[in-house]
């Protein structure tokens, strides 16, 4: 019987994590190039399965039961959560210094703890002619920074940026927004301010097939109406598990009464 508190509690707890992830991406529903968030829920065929194969001794023994504790993990709980990168749709904006990575890649930005990876297009340039990130004042790196060390200078009369990422300045090609992409976004780690950085020794990767859209913006991949769906959906099942340890109190507290009496 506590077993089964022990297990609906685990899963209120589960669901109460949901519903903090689903108000924080509608909270972002109007954020640039904000990529929502999911979570994983652990099961115990999962965690049975897991750490079987996992022993270091012979399973289904006396002495795997001091590895494997089915009262304690059977308990439903979070496993990991996860970052969902779909594209987000494209806002025109109409303005010279935004941008939309429309396919793979990511924008390089240079922050005080090093190169961080984001999606998030809208520019700006500071009075001494660098481009940079415009909500975080960080400057958007070019190839040439790669090279030299150097970051985007786009002083002069009048400059573009093409579909390929070059910067022209007074018809002259002075550097390339750098793009990078990577080959497992489960090793994309999320900083502040929509940003990502590279763990596990992920490597960014070079990347050509894309297209720079200038005069949009990424916006958030949440839908709110799938995201109060899954809030509903979350707020019903803890309301359940909560009914559960209610009724399952009540048989308890029964038998104590029960026991109790016997005794005296």
């Amino acid at each position: 019987m506590f077993s089964g508190v022990y297990d609906a509690a685990g899963a209120m707890i589960v669901q109460m994590n949901r519903v903090n992830n689903i108000t924080n991406n509608i909270a972002n529903v109007d954020t640039v190039a904000f990529k929502k968030e999911r979570v994983n829920i652990k099961t115990w065929s999962r965690i049975w399965g897991e750490a079987n194969a996992n022993l270091p001794i012979p399973k289904d023994t006396k002495q795997a039961e001091n590895f494997i504790n089915e009262t304690k993990n059977s308990t439903p709980h979070m496993d990991i959560d996860y970052v969902d990168f779909s594209q987000g749709p494209m806002k025109h904006t109409g303005n010279s210094l935004d941008f939309a990575i429309n396919g793979k890649g990511f924008f390089l930005v240079k922050t005080p703890k090093g190169i961080a990876y984001t999606r998030d297009g809208e520019f700006s340039v500071t009075k001494d002619g660098i481009l940079v990130q415009k909500g975080t004042g960080y400057p958007i790196l070019g190839e040439n920074y790669f090279r030299n060390g150097n970051f985007i200078d786009v002083t002069g009369k009048h400059f573009t940026v093409r579909e390929d990422g070059n910067v022209i300045v007074d018809k002259n090609n002075v550097d390339k927004i750098a793009i990078r992409d990577f080959n497992n976004y489960a090793n994309l780690k999320k900083l502040h301010d929509t940003l990502f950085t590279p763990i596990n020794n992920e490597q960014p990767q070079t990347v050509n097939d894309y297209k720079l859209d200038s005069g949009y913006l990424e916006m958030s991949n949440v839908s709110v109406v799938k995201e109060m769906v899954n809030l509903i959906e979350a707020q019903r099942a803890f309301d359940r598990y909560q009914r559960v340890i209610d009724s399952l109190g009540n048989e308890i507290m029964t038998d104590v009464v029960k026991n109790i009496s016997k005794v005296t």
